[in-house]
């Protein structure tokens, strides 16, 4: 029970013999609790700090606001870099375009697919109508030249021969020309000549599309005879469109067009006369030129005497071939089948041998029979585009 003295003593004040209890600012208080909390927070490997255990999942860090992921004393694996898809251009060369292909995730370098080293033939189905990429129409119809990526006439209308390269084959080229002046032997000649026989139409024929085109139905190679001028154009002129010495290059090119225009399909260009055209520089160079420019080949047939087709040909980088026998100067059965026999000598002896007739009744007959007994005779009859040689740079 508390005394008297206790009751009335002033408040605050302790009992005389004992030390008064000191009472603890609150500003100390404060500020002692902030002290603590801006103590480091030490983690220790073992789960526990002088503020207590923490959990395994994470720990506090005062320096960011949210809980990070605790690392743990294990060797992380090793993260490979993020390689980001990649868009591959595919160059087609043989279809001329770029083809883009999803990555695999991979990066790699653009893939280049070659283009084919050897042109495709126009396939036996189609051979009748022109390819659309070989034509242009020039001031009197369709002319040929080569397509945007490169391929010629003589190679895209040529014929497959039966045996490629040289193994020890004795070839014989025959080429038939004249056809579309007289409908009978141009049929004739279609119908009973086999498709390894090559023909040479003339400018001046009648319905000459149709006749090109059942030609080519039946797996010939054609050539377009051309006109050139002979020694004696006043006494033997080939007709209107004849190419001259003395004409202008312009005029020239022009007539050249024209005689281009009237068929398609063609490997090449053949003379018709040209003994004065072929045995002088002055215009030959600009028309040999042009040929070689729109992917034809040249065939001289033989008959002129002085030509310098052969030189400036190569001068022009143009395709060449020149004619071994005319196989009907002499318009006799006798006479062709010594021409025949010759040609056959030669390819055997050379390995190559070109002969050229016309489409008369004799010679076509005479030929189909030849071509029958070929085989027997150890020979083949092979298209003219194969054994034309190209230039470099063609």
């Amino acid at each position: 029970m508390a005394t008297d003295n206790e009751l009335n003593k002033p408040l605050g004040m302790a009992p005389q013999g004992k030390r008064p209890r000191r009472a603890v600012p609150t500003a100390m208080i404060v500020a002692g609790l902030l002290m603590l909390a801006a103590l480091p927070v030490v983690h220790f490997y073992d789960g526990f700090s002088f503020l207590g255990q923490l959990s395994d999942e994470a720990v506090v860090n005062p320096k960011t606001p949210e809980p990070v992921q605790q690392v743990k004393n294990e060797p992380k694996p090793e993260k490979k870099p993020e390689v980001k898809a990649a868009r591959i251009r595919e160059v087609d060369e043989s279809a001329g375009t770029l083809q883009e292909l999803e990555s695999d995730g991979e990066i790699v370098e653009p893939k280049l697919i070659p283009r084919p080293t050897k042109a495709v033939r126009q396939k036996q189905i189609l051979a009748h109508l022109p390819d659309p990429e070989l034509i242009e129409r020039g001031a009197t119809g369709v002319i040929p030249k080569r397509s945007p990526d490169g391929l010629r006439p003589m190679d895209v209308y040529s014929r497959q021969p039966d045996t490629e390269g040289n193994f020890g084959v004795a070839r014989v080229v025959i080429i038939v020309a004249g056809l579309g002046i007289s409908q009978t032997s141009t049929q004739l000649a279609i119908k009973e000549l086999p498709g390894s026989i090559t023909l040479a139409f003339a400018p001046y024929g009648h319905s000459l599309g149709r006749w090109m085109q059942q030609a080519r139905k039946s797996g010939h190679e054609l050539l377009l005879q051309v006109p050139m001028e002979p020694i004696d154009l006043a006494r033997n002129n080939p007709g209107a469109h004849t190419l001259k010495n003395d004409a202008t290059r312009e005029e020239n090119l022009a007539d050249l067009h024209w005689s281009m225009s009237r068929i398609t399909n063609y490997v090449g260009i053949m003379n018709y006369l040209g003994g004065r055209f072929l045995s002088e520089p002055g215009a030959i160079q600009a028309v040999f030129g042009e040929i070689a420019e729109r992917g034809l080949l040249f065939l001289e047939d033989g008959s002129v005497k002085n030509s310098i087709g052969a030189g400036m040909a190569v001068r022009s980088i143009l395709p060449y071939a020149k004619a071994d026998v005319l196989l009907d100067n002499v318009r006799s059965r006798a006479a062709i089948a010594k021409k025949l026999d010759k040609l056959t000598k030669q390819a055997k002896r050379t390995g190559l041998a070109i002969g050229v007739g016309n489409a008369f009744p004799d010679t076509i007959s005479m030929i189909a029979e030849f071509s029958r007994n070929a085989a027997e005779m150890g020979i083949e009859i092979t298209p003219l585009a194969a054994i034309v040689k190209p230039s470099q740079d063609n």
